[in-house]
């Protein structure tokens, strides 16, 4: 499947500033607010790491959907040893959610454009 938008390079740079900035917000004390709920922030950020991972790496997706699941549970795992964050299997699993989500539509471009 063909790049998405951009060059290769712009989404190297994109994802990189957004696992960056996905990882402050993991470990920071500071409450952000959450537009529809944290759930659905989770989802709505590992749809977006998941498309630019796909448009940086361009490989087959099940290994970009086991590194991205991988991420995930890091973050959760990291979290559970700050005092001030919680960890939880739901956060991931909503992290599983928009990953998958991503790459079903990503699939679905693909069978749209055979």
């Amino acid at each position: 499947m063909p790049a998405l938008l951009l060059s290769k390079r712009t989404y190297r740079l994109l994802l990189i500033v957004t696992v960056l900035a996905t990882a402050f917000l993991a470990v920071t004390k500071a409450h952000y607010p959450q537009p529809g709920g944290d759930k659905s922030m989770h989802i709505l950020a590992f749809f977006v790491l998941s498309l630019l991972t796909y448009g940086a790496v361009r490989r087959p997706l099940w290994p970009q959907w086991l590194a991205l699941a991988s991420y995930g549970a890091a973050i959760e795992l990291v979290q559970e040893w700050l005092p001030y964050r919680e960890s939880s299997i739901y956060d991931w699993l909503a992290d599983v959610v928009g990953i998958s989500m991503a790459y079903i539509l990503l699939w679905l471009v693909q069978q749209w454009r055979r």
